[in-house]
């Protein structure tokens, strides 16, 4: 009998899983294109030529024209700028014949970024749709490099980088060279021109799909299943902007193996409405998804009280205890658990005695504390759950779910902290027979039958918070026997909610257009007072 070789393939895929490429680099320009190569001077004098009829109102049916005309001619412009071998953005500008304009609170200085390259250099085939607005100038990406994943930045700063989306414009004063400006997209939406004003161009998916081309966070979704103590180090929330007490917070918790960028459709789809901009800010949720969701529920209610301790540093906490939260997967388990007050039902689930009983170190005293006995999270004031099962799923039972559960490494805070300090020490504290291999991973802890989902459904919703469900039925309805593929509609569905809304989507209904549709509608309806006092 040939030998048998069942074994090779998962060790080859998890090889292949556990394998990091490097880290790419924002697009380069070391020489002009060949389509750039005009003379400044002829472009400068076609360019102040447009500049000059889009400043005069009687000649309005010239202004089509003379924005094309302008706009082209300040891409070439703009390659001979950023391509010049002049050091510095002021040399090369001045090279041209024209100068970087003094920086102010609706302009970038580019020479405080480390890259800005057009968007149209941006491949965008990771977000669904590529959302620009037509108007005058040249959309442009700005960068800003940050440290690598694993490396320690300062708080709530995103890794590896933040893109800026900009406009990059060339103004012709009464005297004086050419200005250079380049415009925070997300501050003005028009641009003056002498008497007139014109709509700003931006390009809004290129910066969103550059900075998940860059950012290493969704390369790590498997690796921080099966490794997740790995991973620990970058669990936190992350700012997309600074911090600003006048913005309401709407906070993106993901799911199983999943990162934030499971929801750049959304935010790409949320950040070209100027009331969104105006309003909200957007902060994002990591976390290593191979923890139990118990586990990881009070790293999210522990990060958020850092990130909220922070927020209340900066001004009036008015707007923070406004927060929204966008939760999906298992994310939502996070979430519902974080803002609901736990009582004991979580603790009696998987302890015999009463916690004042324990004989174990402080250490794990503290742990079983903030895991089961916490008090709630009070900030949020509404939640919307994706997907979410919160009766389980049947899936985290099928054999495929329980071979990578094996594969899965905690961390020792809960293998050693809880489970040896506390089962090997004290051998009849938890329930069950073989206290082992109690611990359920992220996997396993989402069985329909797990003790602990099955305890947080004894919980009702609390009433101070408002809540929405969107739910996936593959496009095939048949509600209410439905699934996503991955949760069925009745693990999804929960009561009461203020509005549950099934989309034709898979699991990932974050990246449906009627989902982001739904979320634009709550966040405005939020705006408008409505929630539960």
């Amino acid at each position: 009998m040939p030998p048998r070789h069942r074994q090779v393939v998962p060790l080859s895929l998890v090889a292949a899983l556990l394998c990091q490429c490097g880290v790419p680099q924002p697009p380069q320009c070391r020489h002009v294109p060949l389509s750039s190569r005009v003379p400044a001077a002829t472009l400068i004098a076609e360019a102040g030529h447009d500049w000059a009829i889009l400043g005069n109102a009687s000649r309005r049916t010239q202004w089509p024209a003379a924005r094309t005309q302008y706009n082209a001619a300040l891409a070439k412009l703009f390659d001979q700028l950023r391509c010049g071998s002049a050091s510095g953005w002021d040399q090369r500008a001045a090279t041209l014949g024209t100068r970087i304009a003094t920086p102010n609170r609706f302009d970038c200085d580019p020479g405080t970024l480390d890259a800005v390259f057009p968007a149209a250099t941006v491949s965008v085939n990771s977000v669904i749709r590529h959302i620009t607005v037509d108007g005058v100038g040249l959309p442009v990406v700005g960068w800003k490099k940050t440290t690598p994943v694993g490396v320690k930045r300062d708080p709530f700063l995103l890794p590896n980088g933040h893109p800026y989306v900009l406009t990059a414009t060339l103004e012709f004063p009464r005297a004086g060279p050419p200005a250079w400006h380049f415009v925070k997209r997300w501050l003005r939406e028009d641009l003056p021109v002498s008497n007139t004003s014109h709509p700003l161009a931006a390009d809004w998916t290129a910066p969103n799909a550059f900075f998940w081309h860059m950012c290493e966070l969704d390369n790590l979704t498997i690796q921080s299943v099966i490794l997740p103590e790995r991973y620990m180090e970058e669990t936190g929330i992350y700012f997309v902007q600074s911090y600003d007490p006048d913005k309401i917070p709407l906070v993106f918790v993901h799911g199983l193996v999943s990162s934030p960028d499971s929801f750049k459709n959304m935010i790409n789809e949320l950040a070209p409405d100027p009331w969104f901009r105006q309003h909200y800010q957007i902060w994002l949720y990591n976390y290593p998804t191979g923890n139990p969701w118990i586990f990881s529920g009070m790293k999210f209610r522990e990060a958020m009280r850092g990130a909220c301790a922070y927020a209340r540093t900066k001004g009036s906490d008015r707007n923070l205890k406004r927060m929204v939260v966008v939760a999906h997967s298992m994310g939502g388990l996070l979430t519902r658990s974080s803002v609901t007050d736990p009582q004991t039902v979580l603790y009696d689930a998987d302890f015999k005695k009463p916690f004042g009983a324990l004989d174990v170190p402080e250490k794990t005293r503290a742990l079983i504390r903030d895991t089961y006995l916490y008090q709630p999270l009070t900030e949020p004031q509404r939640v919307v759950f994706l997907a979410v099962p919160h009766h389980g799923s049947p899936f985290a039972d099928s054999s495929i779910s329980l071979w990578i559960s094996r594969l899965i490494r905690l961390p020792k805070t809960l293998t050693v902290d809880l489970l040896d300090a506390t089962v090997h020490a004290v051998g009849d504290v938890i329930k069950g027979d073989n206290p082992s291999t109690h611990i359920p991973t992220s996997i396993n802890s989402l069985s329909p039958n797990n003790n602990l989902t099955i305890a947080l459904n004894k919980l009702p919703l609390p009433g101070r918070v408002t809540f929405h469900s969107i739910i996936g039925d593959r496009g095939k309805g048949g509600t209410p026997d439905s699934s996503d593929g991955f949760v069925p509609y009745n693990s999804s569905h929960i009561t009461p909610v203020a509005s549950e809304l099934i989309v034709p989507s898979n699991h990932s209904v974050q990246n449906d257009p009627q989902a982001a549709a739904e979320l634009k509608r709550i966040l405005q309806l939020h705006l408008k007072g409505s929630t539960k006092p």
